[in-house]
Parts: structure tokens; C-alpha cells; sequence
């Protein structure tokens, strides 16, 4: 029997306890991250999160031993996999992880996250030999007013495409950081249910902007239905005013409201009539004063129409601050 170190029996026995201790439990990979930078995102994690290293052989033993059904989570134990435990349930973990992440130089072998593009402008560097350099490699650079320009954008790096030893050593001497390091999630479970990071992610301005227009529709719906809800009830009020006022406008009831709009049309019909009977224009003092009349109800409809826009703006953003709110 193949004898097994103390370190080893006490590593395991602290991973178990960690696992146990955390309702959520996942694996990272920590692998091409300095030091020092992974002492920053550690830092950034306390009382988020707890991030352990340690030997995959003890880590797939520590997984075994543990309390939780965690059996699912031992293939992701590949490259540098780190244990990751937290109290977050396993989407607002991996949105943290997502945000975490920070620029870093290109390495040789890097593969580009997306299209890497040296900017057109001064480069800040004296004439030399960069200015070679780059001209061997595409980019459209020349010396002007005793400095590097490049003359326009240029796609350096497509996305997808490995990094050349030539292209990191450029990128470096720019300045320019085109890759995001952070931990990535390899696996994470949350009682006994494992999550593959692909189905993680979360798209918070997606999801508001679906979410507005969802309430905007059912908005509208409830105001085309007169359905009374805490939202539709100001609607409701005003249409019914508008509709009452309407239906008294062409069925001639008096109220003050519709006074000088039935006084306008009476004037109006009057014109008509004296026209008829006259055979004469209608008097331009009477057909002003009509006019005028017209002018008032017209201008008083589209106040109306203004006023209905801006309740269901205002309604509008009562809503997403409140779904905002459920992302933090």
C-alpha cells in the first residue's frame, strides 16, 4: 500500500472542511496569472469568496471525500483549477468573476479575445527603429514632425488569432494591454446541481432593456383592456376623461368644460348659415373669434396627448430603477 504523506492527509482534511462549510463550490483556473495580480483579486473577494490551490490529485480527493454531491465537478479539474467556495449563489459568482477581470499584456501564444486595432495618431515614440517594425508588419506607420504616426486604424491582431512572439513584442512596446485576465470559471455547484459557466453569464443591459419593453407592452395592454392595476389606474382616468369629454362634444352636453368648445362649433354652424341664408362670406369678426375657438381645442388636445407621454415615461422609469435594483 502506497504510503501517503502526513501534508497531504492534513491538506485534504482542510479542503473537506472548506468544501463542507460553502454552499456554493467551484473550480477556477488561475493559470498564466502573476502573483501578484492574484493576490489583488483575492483581496477584492474577501467576504465574497474564498479561492484555495492546491494539487489536482488532492483536490479530486477532497471533492470525493466531501459531504455535498460533488462527483460532477471532478472533470473540470484541468490546468491550474483552484477551489473557489462562496455564500453567492453561482450567477451573481460568476458576474463578480466576469467584472474582476483586468488588462494585461499579450504574451506569445495568447490567443486575441477580439480584433486588436493600434489606433491612427501620434505613437509618442521618436523616430527609430519601431517605425520598421511596424511597417514590416502592416501597419501603416511613418515618421512626421519628429515623431511615430500611424496613419490609420489598423486591425493588428483578428480575433480568434494566435498572438506571434513579433506582434506580443510590438503590442508591449506600445503600451497596449489587449488581453483580460481574471480567474475563469471552469465548474461550480450549488446543492448538488453543477452549472457549466456557458449558461452563467448574464447579459444585466439586455436583460433590463427585455424587461422595459416587456412592461411597457403589458402597460399598454392594461390601458387598451382597462384593466386597474397600481399603474394603469392614472391612465385609465385620463382616457376616460378624454373619451367623456369627446362623447360631450358631439352629443352637445353642456358642462363647463365643453362650453366655449360648443360656443366655437355653434359659431361655427352660425357662419354656415348666414352664409346660406346671406349668400355672403360669414362676417371675418365671427369667423376670427371661431378660429380662435378652434385653435384653443386643438392646443388643449395636444397638451392633453403630452401630458399621457410624459405619465407613461415617468412609469416607464419607476420600472427599470426598480428591476435595476434586483442587479445591484
Amino acid at each position: 500500500m502506497a504510503h501517503i504523506s502526513s501534508f497531504k492527509k492534513t491538506e485534504v482534511r482542510t479542503l473537506k472542511k472548506l468544501i463542507d462549510s460553502y454552499p456554493v463550490v467551484g473550480l477556477v483556473n488561475i493559470e498564466g496569472i502573476k502573483a501578484r495580480q492574484l493576490q489583488r483579486i483575492r483581496q477584492d473577494m474577501r467576504d465574497k469568496a474564498v479561492v484555495r490551490a492546491s494539487k489536482n490529485t488532492i483536490l479530486a480527493i477532497a471533492l470525493k471525500k466531501s459531504k455535498k454531491k460533488l462527483k460532477d465537478l471532478a472533470p473540470s479539474l484541468r490546468g491550474g483549477a483552484s477551489l473557489i467556495c462562496s455564500k453567492m449563489d453561482p450567477f451573481r459568482l460568476n458576474m463578480f468573476l466576469e467584472k474582476s477581470r483586468t488588462p494585461a499584456p499579450a504574451k506569445p501564444g495568447d490567443v486575441a479575445p477580439e480584433d486588436i486595432v493600434i489606433a491612427s495618431g501620434d505613437t509618442g515614440f521618436p523616430p527609430g527603429p519601431l517605425v520598421g517594425e511596424l511597417q514590416r508588419a502592416g501597419v501603416p506607420a511613418r515618421i512626421e514632425r519628429g515623431s511615430i504616426i500611424v496613419q490609420k486604424d489598423h486591425v493588428f491582431v483578428k480575433a480568434g488569432k494566435e498572438i506571434s512572439e513579433k506582434q506580443a513584442e510590438i503590442l508591449g512596446k506600445l503600451g497596449m494591454e489587449p488581453m483580460m485576465v481574471g480567474l475563469e470559471l471552469l465548474g461550480i455547484c450549488e446543492d448538488g446541481t453543477l452549472f457549466d459557466p456557458s449558461v452563467l453569464h448574464v447579459d444585466v443591459e439586455g436583460m433590463l432593456s427585455q424587461l422595459g419593453q416587456a412592461y411597457q407592452q403589458a402597460l399598454n395592454l392594461g390601458v387598451e383592456a382597462c384593466i386597474i392595476t397600481h399603474d394603469t389606474v392614472t391612465l385609465l382616468i385620463q382616457k376616460a376623461t378624454r373619451n367623456a369629454y369627446s362623447l360631450a362634444l358631439e352629443s352637445n352636453i353642456v358642462t363647463p368644460q365643453t362650453i366655449p368648445h360648443l360656443l366655437a362649433k355653434a359659431y361655427a354652424n352660425g357662419g354656415v348659415l348666414y352664409s346660406l341664408a346671406k349668400g355672403e362670406p360669414f362676417p371675418s369678426a365671427l369667423k376670427s373669434e371661431a378660429a380662435g375657438r378652434e385653435k384653443t381645442e386643438i392646443e388643449q388636445k395636444r397638451k392633453e396627448k403630452i401630458e399621457e407621454k410624459k405619465e407613461k415615461e415617468e412609469k416607464e422609469e419607476e420600472a427599470l430603477e426598480g428591476l435595476g435594483a434586483l442587479f445591484g
